[in-house]
């Protein structure tokens, strides 16, 4: 194609194309999309790609081709929202499928949407400080005899901090008095080491309690570190408790890709279940029953977050602690999985345990749920366990609707 005739599909003059292809020009998204569309490639092709590391979320933008109206629109969001979210890297509050939404309006995937996050001024700056706020925190606290009540509400830092992730200072407070408190416990254990490195009488005693001193004292340099990292990916990602409590059910089940599923019907209310952000759990019908899995980014998500929703959210159950195959079959005589397929399907489902356990406090011997239009479950329960020994096998039948 000739500098010409692409500038007569693009409605534009050939002096403007050619000013294009050699840099002296950058044209806006809109001419981006149109370019791209009369080339028949995706927008980014036409980026300079070798740079891509670099993009931050206004390049993301541009790269698709798109202008912040263009996104605000497709996001149904207010300008000032989406301005305080591509300048700061804050992301809306009541919001929790925020990212799965911007990464499907921009076309791109979760990861590179995250490393843009990073890659903006803003959000670097507050990383670095929350590394300085957090380390006059620790100095401030961690050490401070009498009992552990974390950093006062009205500390500068905390109000700092508040500030710059545009959440309540009470929320940070509590986010921070889990993350020093971990600290304070790793304070301990070295100054109990350092009694005894100074005090034992037996040189050998002495020897180990100064090597402890070193390791904990690297995990407590480690774990400082980590802190302004941790609190920038918490309140990206971070769900509210409705949702929280389902992610932790999917944990507790042992749903993962390519293995066992959960009846939505179990896990929360419908529209719990509609607002969860696809990065973090699929949802599939089979046969006019829905089911949900944790992806494997839920399943990270789980990991390196449930302290901070703990400290959000104490009244709620924490997730299990994942054991191996052997530790879990000693644990769960009592308490056997119960697994099952659907008629004509190969698919692996689970009941939790939570399930059996609500089941067993009311003094109920049957699990019966209507899981779809022609589909019925049935689970006995006998005494404390389910039934049928190691290995349950519940009732699945299928009915034609009426």
């Amino acid at each position: 194609m000739t500098a010409a005739a692409l500038a007569a599909r693009v409605g534009t003059t050939k002096s403007q194309i050619l000013a294009y292809e050699n840099g002296h020009q950058t044209p806006d998204p809109k001419r981006i999309r149109e370019l791209a569309e009369a080339l028949d490639v995706m927008p980014q092709m036409l980026m300079r790609r070798g740079h891509r590391r670099h993009w931050d979320l206004a390049d993301i933008r541009r790269a698709s081709g798109l202008t912040a109206k263009d996104v605000v629109e497709k996001l149904c969001i207010s300008p000032k929202s989406y301005r305080r979210f591509e300048q700061n890297g804050i992301v809306p509050v009541r919001r929790p499928s925020f990212l799965d939404d911007v990464s499907g309006a921009l076309g791109v995937p979760q990861r590179q949407l995250q490393k843009a996050i990073d890659n903006v001024p803003a959000v670097k700056e507050r990383r670095q400080l929350t590394a300085v706020l957090t380390d006059s925190l620790a100095n401030r606290y961690v050490s401070k005899p009498g009992t552990w009540k974390g950093p006062d509400i009205d500390d500068p830092c905390v109000l700092q901090l508040s500030t710059l992730y545009g959440r309540p200072p009470q929320r940070i407070r509590r986010l921070m008095t889990h993350l020093l408190g971990e600290l304070r416990q790793m304070s301990v254990r070295m100054q109990r080491e350092k009694i005894i490195a100074d005090f034992d009488p037996e040189p050998m005693r002495q020897q180990r309690a100064w090597a402890a001193i070193e390791r904990w004292g690297e995990l407590y340099d480690q774990e400082i570190e980590r802190i302004p990292k941790l609190l920038e990916g918490f309140h990206r990602a971070a769900q509210p408790s409705d949702a929280w409590r389902v992610l932790v059910n999917l944990h507790d089940a042992g749903t993962h890709p390519d293995g066992s599923w959960v009846f939505s019907t179990l896990l929360g209310r419908p529209e719990t279940l509609q607002l969860l952000p696809r990065s973090l759990v699929w949802q599939q019908t089979f046969d006019e029953v829905t089911a949900a899995q944790l992806t494997p980014n839920g399943r990270l998500h789980v990991r390196n977050f449930q302290g901070l929703y703990a400290a959000l959210y104490p009244g709620l159950r924490r997730p299990r602690p994942q054991t191996s195959r052997q530790s879990q079959g000693a644990s769960r005589t009592s308490r056997p999985e119960a697994s099952f397929t659907l008629p004509g399907r190969q698919e692996r489902f689970v009941i939790p345990h939570y399930v059996v356990d609500e089941l067993l406090l009311e003094g109920k011997s049957t699990l019966e749920l209507t899981v779809a239009p022609n589909v019925r479950f049935s689970m006995g329960l006998n005494g404390s366990s389910m039934t049928s020994g190691g290995s349950t096998r519940p009732s699945v039948s299928t009915e034609q609707p009426p």
